[in-house]
């Protein structure tokens, strides 16, 4: 995936200006030489795309080259050692991610073509169709060895249902337009939830605090994402009978992690399959923005 390196130039008057960054990301194919398969185990899938995710959040600080393999076929060069010359559909995992421009997700996980099954919609809700197309994953694609859900920070869809609780007036255009409102409503049970977390915390009726406080507010956005990739896991574990994992993209870190208690780190983390389990990674998110925020 890349390398970063730098070169000052001079201007006209021969004043020294900001190097040059250039930041490379690179896939490889070579001939006759396929990719591998990429993970065997659940475990492994949860370790590459973690890796991957790593790698891609260091390019331009390290100035590492990190580089994926591709098989060829996959940019559309016949494969001579492969007789039908027909690339097969070989993703290690499948990831249910938010539509959001600004989430490249198959970069931001360090994979290209054919890693990943990818299924894509704003607020990364696991609806009937979402759930559907990981159905069909889950029961036509035997390498896939995990399912994810992956949010990401300053999400419009948890802001639009954040503030559709915090400031009901701010909902009706939303509850105008049925497709819309079908996503918003479907995030309140994060948001909910989330509320309650911050409440645990700090011992204050938060959730109607926020409504007053841009830092509160902002802190309530952050733990719904968490709160919302978690649950979602959740749901997607148990209705596909499969083990899943979640986490949050950070678009300032540029990493896919959680934010804990001791701060935010980064990896992809296994569902939690509990009621109890679920309201503890939330709470222990909450523990640390509202840190993070010095509240």
């Amino acid at each position: 995936m890349g390398n970063a390196s730098n070169s000052a130039n001079t201007d006209s008057a021969g004043q020294q200006q900001a190097p040059d960054r250039t930041l490379q990301i690179r896939w490889v194919a070579q001939s006759d030489r396929p990719a591998p398969i990429a993970a065997a185990t659940p475990a492994e899938a949860l370790e590459l795309m973690s890796a991957g995710s790593r790698a891609f959040g260091s390019l331009g600080a390290t100035g590492g080259d990190v580089e994926m393999r591709l098989d060829p076929e996959a940019f559309g060069f016949v494969n001579t050692g492969d007789e039908d010359g027909i690339l097969n559909q070989e993703p290690f995992a499948a990831v249910l991610s938010c539509s959001d421009a600004r989430v490249p997700i198959e970069l931001a996980l360090g994979r290209g073509a054919n890693d990943l099954f990818v299924v894509r919609i704003a607020g990364n809700v696991p609806g009937a169709e979402c759930l559907g197309s990981l159905h069909y994953a889950s029961e036509h694609l035997p390498r896939v060895q995990l399912f994810s859900v992956i949010g990401h920070s300053q999400c419009g869809a948890v802001t639009a249902a954040v503030d559709a609780l915090l400031s009901p007036a701010t909902y009706l255009p939303v509850a105008q337009l049925a497709p819309l409102r079908e996503i918003v409503d479907s995030l309140f049970g994060s948001v909910r939830l989330a509320a309650y977390a911050m409440q645990q915390v700090t011992g204050d009726a938060t959730f109607v605090a926020a409504a007053d406080s841009p830092r509160l507010r902002d802190v309530l956005i952050a733990v719904s994402a968490v709160a919302n990739a978690a649950l979602g896991a959740n749901v997607v574990a148990r209705n596909l009978g499969r083990e899943a994992a979640f986490g949050v993209y950070d678009l300032t870190e540029r990493t896919i992690g959680s934010m804990r208690s001791g701060g935010w780190e980064s990896g992809l983390r296994m569902a939690p399959s509990t009621d109890v389990e679920l309201g503890a990674v939330i709470r222990e998110a909450a523990e640390g923005y509202l840190a993070e925020a010095g509240v």
